[in-house]
């Protein structure tokens, strides 16, 4: 490995060591391609310089960024997702509608995820930093299958449960294979009549091209097919209500839309702040309302590294999170109202700042 200013990164360098933040949650994991945005929200961290991967160069031992005395254990969850984006984008892009003999791979990818955060069980309860937005609908689902999973586990389902979700989770969208009109950043209001009603049949699509699949579970299956299903009755494709909803696809239903609003997958493209209060309207209304609160427990309104916009016209970075106030994080001041430069290093606290609010990010 070897160590190189953030300044001279151009993309595609891999990350050698993970970058770690000051409470040690692990914000960017070892062995990440880095791109653009990642370049982008490294520099915003406030670090110029890491380790990227360099094969010329003999290992050593280096300190973990930006910490020495974090622990050794790392995520893998992200690492487990980038490695089966690669299974599942090339096992459902040659998917014949009904036949597919390598369809259960994808299973297995599910089952990975699984273990990985079965095997890692703090990021059960640290689950707001190690999301990546959805750019396509395989990262979408690969991407709802691990919030899924791990809420499953805080909610306590049962091991069998907890594999229905995960499998019916990552295959929940495979009826977009089957459908021909645009839908992402477009929400279905903004479809015509006819595109909107072939996006909504992209559920009963999944659910026949699966359904003879006896790897798959009933409720996996039902995943798949009713995952749209809103518990006041206004879903598709049957308008069920939530009494006649399983616990399981509620469950994923609401991780569906909490990632669909923040990608842009069916969705006019949220930030992620405006999808937590989509999420907090319509608790106990379109979404089971205990499983919704707890996903609004879990969730980060504003991320480490993401450029926030206060009240007063005043930019920061945030750099921590205050548990248990996810939407009151720890900001490093960037930029003073009149657009001027902070030339000190100020972090203010909104659980001590009481006056100041976040009212957008960029």
């Amino acid at each position: 490995m070897r160590k190189v200013k953030v300044d001279d990164l151009v993309g595609n360098e891999i990350l050698a060591l993970p970058i770690v933040s000051d409470n040690d949650i692990v914000l960017i994991h070892a062995d990440v391609v880095l791109t653009s945005d990642l370049i982008t929200r490294v520099r915003n961290i406030g670090l110029y310089e890491i380790y990227i991967r360099d094969d010329k160069v003999e290992e050593k031992k280096v300190d973990i960024l930006p910490k020495s005395n974090v622990p050794e254990h790392i995520y893998k969850v992200e690492e487990t997702m980038e490695d089966s984006k690669v299974v599942v984008k090339s096992v459902l892009e040659k998917h014949i509608y009904k036949h597919n003999k390598d369809l259960w791979q994808i299973g297995q990818e599910a089952e990975k995820i699984i273990n990985s955060v079965l095997e890692e069980p703090e990021v059960v309860t640290n689950i707001t930093e190690i999301r990546n937005v959805s750019t396509d609908m395989y990262t979408h689902c690969l991407n709802v299958c691990s919030l899924s999973t791990i809420m499953a586990l805080r909610l306590k389902m049962s091991e069998k449960q907890v594999r229905n979700v995960s499998i019916g989770a990552i295959l929940h969208d495979i009826g977009l294979r089957y459908v021909n009109v645009p839908y992402i950043d477009i929400t279905e209001k903004e479809m015509n009549k006819k595109d909107s009603l072939e996006y909504r049949n992209h559920t009963v699509y999944g659910y026949s091209s699966i359904q003879d699949e006896s790897w798959i579970s009933d409720t996996s299956k039902e995943i798949i097919l009713m995952h749209h299903e809103r518990i006041d009755g206004t879903g598709y494709p049957f308008g069920q209500t939530g009494d006649k909803l399983k616990l399981e696809v509620k469950l994923v239903s609401i991780c569906d839309e909490f990632d669909s609003l923040i990608s842009g997958i069916g969705n006019k493209k949220l930030k992620i702040y405006e999808a937590i209060e989509f999420l907090k309207i319509n608790s106990g209304v379109k979404f089971d309302a205990a499983i919704t609160n707890k996903l609004l427990e879990s969730v980060a309104a504003f991320p480490v590294g993401i450029t926030v916009i206060t009240d007063k016209g005043e930019k920061g970075v945030v750099v921590r999170q205050n548990k248990d106030y996810t939407d009151r994080p720890v900001i490093r001041m960037t930029f003073h109202s009149d657009g001027t430069p902070y030339e000190e290093n100020v972090e203010k606290n909104l659980m001590t700042e009481l006056t100041m609010f976040i009212i957008d990010t960029e």
